[in-house]
């Protein structure tokens, strides 16, 4: 659905190359004591979407799949930091 969504913004605005928000829990278990901790740990993280002329809709798709894999590591990094 990330895929599917980035190459509709990227039909809207005309532009092989977008970037959008994804929002997620924020909960990982590699935070130490995450267990006992009360509150709201949403985050949002950056989704980029680039898309090169000749590639098929599946290479994308799995590509995105990669790079969201490796961004679940940073799910508990706040915007600003990621920003920065």
């Amino acid at each position: 659905m990330q895929t599917v969504w980035g190459v509709l913004l990227q039909q809207y605005n005309n532009n092989d190359d977008v970037v959008y928000g994804m929002v997620v829990s924020g909960r990982q278990s590699e935070v130490l004591g995450i267990e006992s901790m009360v509150g709201l740990f949403v985050n949002t993280i950056p989704v980029r979407i680039r898309r090169t002329g000749h590639e098929t809709f599946l290479a994308l798709v799995k590509q995105v799949q990669v790079d969201l894999l490796k961004s679940e590591q940073y799910d508990y990094v706040s915007l600003a930091d990621i920003q920065a």
